[in-house]
C-alpha cells in the first residue's frame, strides 16, 4: 500500500549513509499533513517505534530514518512515524492519533515488547511517548527535552518551527518519561547542547550517555564509527552497563545513571 521507501541501498540517519545492504520493503502507509507513516513486518517479538527528526528544511518531507538498524536487518516489526509539521507532538490530537498507529502495529505484530527511537525531535518523542502507550525501552540520539521558550529562554535552535506551535502541550519531556520504561539517552557535550543537558532527568530508568567533541551530531557519529546496530541492540535489551563500556570504550563517552 502506497509508496515504498526501500531501504536498501542505504541505511539513512542524519545524512549518514551506511553500504548498501539486501532491499527492505517498506511502504508508506500514511501521508498527510498530520503523520506520515511506514511500517514493517518483521518475524520477532518486538516492535520497534521510530520517529522522524526534524530534518533541514520546512517544507521537505519527513525522511525514513535507522530502516535497517531498527529492523535489526528486516527481523524486527517496525513502525516509522514522520510529524510533517514538526510539533513536537503538540499539534492537536497528535498524540493519541499516534497512539492508536502504535497499538494498531502492536496488533499486526502480535508483539509482546514495545521499544522507540529518535534522533532530534524523534528523540524527544521517543521519550514522551512512553507516558501514553506501554514502552520497554527508549533510545534518543540527541533529543530536544524541551521546546518551551519558558523552559529553554537561551534555545535558539528550530525557531521556524517553534513559532508554528500554538499551544505546547509536552512542556518537559522528563515530565512523561514512564516509570516502567527504561531509558537512554545519548548527547554531544557541546555549548549548543547546554539548555537541553541542563532538563535532562536524573532518574533511576534514566541512562545518560555522553560524547565529547560532539556537538548535535550523536546518531551520525556513531553510525560513522560502525556501532548504531550494536548501541540499539545493548539499549533495546536493557543492557546499560554494556552499552556504556561500549560508548567509552569506542568513543571516550562518559555515562550517569547507568544501570545493568
Amino acid at each position: 500500500m502506497g509508496m515504498s521507501a526501500g531501504e536498501g541501498q542505504a541505511d539513512a540517519v542524519g545524512g549518514v549513509m551506511a553500504p548498501a545492504l539486501p532491499r527492505l520493503d517498506i511502504p508508506l502507509l500514511r501521508k498527510d499533513r498530520r503523520l506520515w507513516v511506514w511500517w514493517h513486518r518483521g518475524t520477532s517479538r518486538r516492535l520497534v517505534v521510530v520517529f522522524c527528526s526534524v530534518g533541514h528544511a520546512p517544507d521537505t518531507p519527513p525522511v525514513l530514518e535507522f530502516a535497517q538498524s531498527a529492523t535489526a536487518g528486516g527481523r524486527d516489526s517496525a513502525v516509522f512515524i514522520g510529524d510533517p509539521q514538526r510539533s513536537w507532538l503538540n499539534a492537536p490530537g497528535l498524540i493519541e492519533e499516534i497512539v492508536e498507529v502504535i497499538e494498531a502495529a502492536r496488533d499486526e505484530a502480535g508483539t509482546d515488547e514495545t521499544v522507540t527511537l529518535g534522533y532530534s525531535m524523534g528523540g524527544f518523542a521517543a521519550l514522551v511517548i512512553g507516558g501514553f502507550v506501554p514502552v520497554r525501552a527508549a533510545l534518543a540520539f540527541s533529543p530536544q527535552m524541551s521546546i518551551d521558550p519558558a523552559l529553554v529562554p537561551d534555545e535558539g535552535r528550530w525557531t521556524r518551527y517553534r513559532r508554528r506551535i500554538g499551544a505546547i502541550r509536552i512542556r518537559n519531556a522528563a515530565d512523561h518519561m514512564a516509570a516502567g520504561t527504561d531509558h537512554h539517552i545519548v548527547m554531544g557535550l557541546s555549548r549548543m547542547e547546554k539548555p537541553q543537558i541542563r532538563l535532562l532527568p536524573r532518574a533511576a530508568n534514566a541512562a545518560l550517555y555522553f560524547l565529547p567533541r560532539t556537538r548535535h551530531d550523536t546518531a551520525p557519529r556513531i553510525k560513522r564509527a560502525g556501532l548504531l546496530p550494536a548501541v540499539l541492540d545493548h539499549a533495546f535489551s536493557r543492557r546499560g552497563e554494556a552499552l556504556a563500556s561500549l560508548l567509552a570504550e569506542q568513543l571516550n563517552a562518559r555515562s550517569k545513571g547507568v544501570a545493568a
